[in-house]
């Protein structure tokens, strides 16, 4: 059906896209396997990529949450989703739920939220803006995508729609538990870290902690002392400035909320973070991972009623294993690890670069052989900052209470 200006009818949709490239599929027949050499051409089946597979429940009932093909996720352009804060909430939730319940995704940004129709043929046209994510989705849809970008849909594996059901109802019960837990911070705090964005990774997952750490205090401290019949004892329980983080911490170990593991591990990241934002001090790896441990140990905890901290242990290491900076093995690639491959185009320097070229003569020298007034700037700056630096003895440093 089409209207007078020949433009087909259809459902207006808000959707969202995430990192990184996922497909669902209707059930175990519906197959993905394009060739290389369709890949390369961009002769893929288009089509698939823009159809719907299924819907699932998006804590939006009465209505149910579309998902394409393509891990597209869309709602109906009604009033109530299309505020734009308010539909990225709703779809980070869902995908905080699905990374819970096993499936990696990250964060949708507030650039891949958009808009978009579902037309009667069960295929939707989108309509992305300037998101990263929502334009590679755009592009692969209609197959304007550069080779480099096609070559993402090459041996991917769908899931089935009842897989990602079963996936995020496994999260929702995680999530649940966590509440109240803002679920942007907690995906945002992953997508950093599997980003190699350390500190921001740090500062995200932090966060996290502490609002889990609020919520075990509110149920175990709070909760249990309000009725002992001490006067104003619950108000002197939520004060921030004597009940710090890390005070809280100590108290939820001696009541056994939390085990020793746990207690070490938080006490790492806490110390990481207090670093960074006093001292400026970037975290390393193992901070990060720190921070990353100790949240999905809490999340654990929460969900099993304390029993068990390392249920999350298996999304956890599927994280830890995405981090562009984990340490990767030395030595060539052992035969058979590469699939795939292509040829780079070689540079003046390298042994296969055949072709005329401008020379320049590059050499790295000392700054006081070229600018000696520069080197001098330099040399009083550096004199000045040791001598302005404290000298501290074994019991002189003082700590954050966080």
């Amino acid at each position: 059906m089409t209207d007078e200006n020949g433009i087909p009818e259809g459902t207006p949709l808000i959707m969202a896209a995430s990192a990184p490239i996922k497909l669902f599929a209707k059930d175990g027949r519906d197959k993905w396997n394009p060739s290389l050499e369709q890949i390369n051409k961009g002769s893929y089946d288009y089509l698939k990529l823009n159809r719907v597979s299924g819907f699932i429940d998006g804590n939006v009932a009465p209505y149910a949450m579309l998902v394409g093909f393509d891990g597209t996720l869309a709602l109906p352009a009604l009033p109530e989703f299309t505020e734009h804060g308010k539909a990225l909430k709703i779809f980070n939730r869902v995908l905080l739920e699905m990374l819970l319940g096993g499936i990696y995704t990250e964060a949708a940004a507030p650039a891949d939220i958009f808009q978009g129709v579902l037309y009667k043929t069960g295929y939707v046209r989108m309509y992305a803006r300037s998101g990263q994510v929502a334009s590679l989705h755009s592009a692969l849809r209609d197959r304007s995508a550069s080779s480099l970008e096609n070559i993402r849909l090459l041996d991917l594996v769908p899931t089935t729609i009842a897989n990602l059901k079963s996936a995020v109802e496994r999260g929702r019960g995680i999530v649940n538990k966590c509440d109240p837990l803002s679920h942007e911070i907690v995906l945002a705090g992953c997508s950093h870290f599997v980003a190699g964005a350390l500190a921001e990774a740090l500062t995200c997952l932090w966060t996290s902690i502490e609002q889990l750490v609020s919520r075990l205090w509110r149920i175990e401290v709070e909760a249990k002392a309000s009725t002992d019949g001490v006067p104003q004892r619950g108000g002197f329980l939520k004060d921030y400035r004597v009940w710090t983080t890390s005070a809280r911490i100590e108290l939820l170990f001696q009541k056994k909320v939390i085990n020793a593991e746990l207690y070490c591990t938080l006490n790492e990241a806490r110390k990481a973070r207090n670093k960074f934002i006093h001292s400026g001090d970037q975290p390393d790896l193992q901070e990060a991972t720190a921070a990353l441990s100790g949240l999905f140990y809490l999340m654990s905890a929460c969900t099993t009623d304390y029993s068990d901290i390392h249920k999350l242990d298996d999304v956890r290491g599927k994280i830890e294993a995405r981090c562009i900076l984990r340490p990767l093995p030395s030595g060539p690639i052992p035969e058979g690890g590469v699939k795939y491959w292509r040829e780079i185009q070689p540079l003046p320097g390298e042994k296969h670069f055949k072709g005329r070229y401008t020379p320049y003569k590059l050499e790295f020298k000392p700054i006081v052989s070229f600018d000696a007034k520069r080197a001098k700037k330099i040399a009083l700056s550096q004199a000045r900052s040791r001598k302005a630096k404290p000298s501290t003895d074994e019991g002189g440093a003082s700590t954050n209470g966080n």
